[in-house]
């Protein structure tokens, strides 16, 4: 059984790990255990898993909110201990987010072994509780193994890695968004449903990019921003196949979620991260530093985000190749290929 949900950062990871594991073993029964109230409830079951779903909330907002969450983690704890007598499942894998609390302590209770994947450099609340009951904890980067039991810990990467790494490179698809596959193109990608906020930053800067490299705006799925760059090598589209744009610009713009950090690092692709400053802990910024560290990326901090500042970064990295293929490089030695197929090793011992 897998314990995801919440977001895009648990559920991908998750869903790239059960792909490998029903390659690596297909006669494997894979059941999700998610929120019934958030996406995983549907991108789980398309991807053509058996979906187990629960009503939980988080530990944000007032005390009354607050409360209100111990309590349906507490009824859905009770709840996932008749499951798990139901399912009798070998393991449980859990990625994060408050929804993997009561199924992971339950499994804990009755036995079962247990494993939970931390994608990001800064723990969340719903690990940092687990990983003192689990057997077997997974890490992203060097600094997350800190945060736990160091006997249990081991740095595997993100098993999203795994996957990015096996698509083969489609110039073709570039087409279908404008872009002329025999010129260099920069991508700028906020996250699938796009960013309000950094968008007219972005409208107004992109006009002082080289104009000798064509320029591709993903502006996502939800953002209400009207566009008004209208340079001919420039060019707007709501979203597009992340990974084959990774592998194929030479220089990409984008937040510094787990999972899009976890793909820059296993393609290599040289980047500037703009970390959402609308997340818990501030984790993206603690995310982009592990490979500003190591010259693998750029980081501007959105409060310190102008046109200028942005133009001027891209159009010196640009007419600098060494310091570019320099950057690529060191993301991709960052890269953790085989994190899904270390991960089910692991957790073949943990069965046995």
């Amino acid at each position: 059984m897998i314990a995801t949900g919440g977001s895009g950062g648990h559920i991908y990871p998750a869903l790239a790990f059960a792909t490998i594991l029903k390659e690596k073993e297909p006669n494997c029964e894979i059941v999700f255990f998610g929120s019934n109230n958030h996406m995983e409830k549907d991108l789980i079951p398309e991807a053509g898993y058996r979906f187990i779903g629960e009503t939980m909330h988080g530990l944000r907002g007032n005390v009354v909110a607050q409360a209100k969450a111990v309590f349906s983690l507490w009824k859905g704890y009770r709840k996932c201990i008749t499951l798990l007598k139901e399912e009798r499942p070998d393991a449980c894998v859990g990625f994060g987010n408050y929804i993997s609390v009561p199924l992971l302590l339950a499994a804990h209770r009755l036995h079962i072994p247990t494993m939970i994947h931390e994608q990001n450099s800064y723990a969340g609340k719903a690990n940092h509780l687990l990983g003192k009951f689990v057997d077997a904890i997974v890490t992203s980067y060097q600094t997350t193994m800190s945060q736990f039991p160091t006997e249990k810990t081991r740095l595997y990467g993100n098993p999203e890695a795994t996957l990015a790494v096996r698509d083969e490179i489609d110039p073709s698809l570039l087409a279908s968004y404008g872009i002329d596959a025999t010129k260099p193109f920069i991508v700028s990608m906020m996250g699938s449903l796009g960013s309000s906020s950094v968008a007219k930053v972005l409208d107004e800067s992109c006009e002082m990019w080289n104009p000798n490299y064509q320029v591709l705006l993903v502006v996502g799925k939800q953002n209400d921003y009207q566009f008004k760059a209208h340079s001919p090598h420039i060019h707007i589209v709501p979203f597009v196949d992340g990974k084959q744009v990774l592998k194929q610009c030479a220089l990409a713009i984008l937040r510094a979620g787990a999972t899009t950090l976890c793909e820059v690092t296993s393609i290599g692709t040289a980047s500037i991260l703009i970390p959402s400053p609308f997340v818990p802990n501030n984790h993206q910024v603690y995310n982009a530093m592990e490979l500003v560290n190591q010259k693998a990326a750029l980081l501007i901090e959105e409060k310190d985000l102008t046109a200028k500042r942005l133009a001027d970064e891209v159009n010196a990295l640009l007419e600098d190749k060494q310091r570019l293929e320099d950057m690529k490089a060191n993301a991709k030695a960052l890269g953790k290929e085989n994190a899904a197929y270390d991960m089910i090793a692991w957790l073949k011992e943990l069965v046995k």
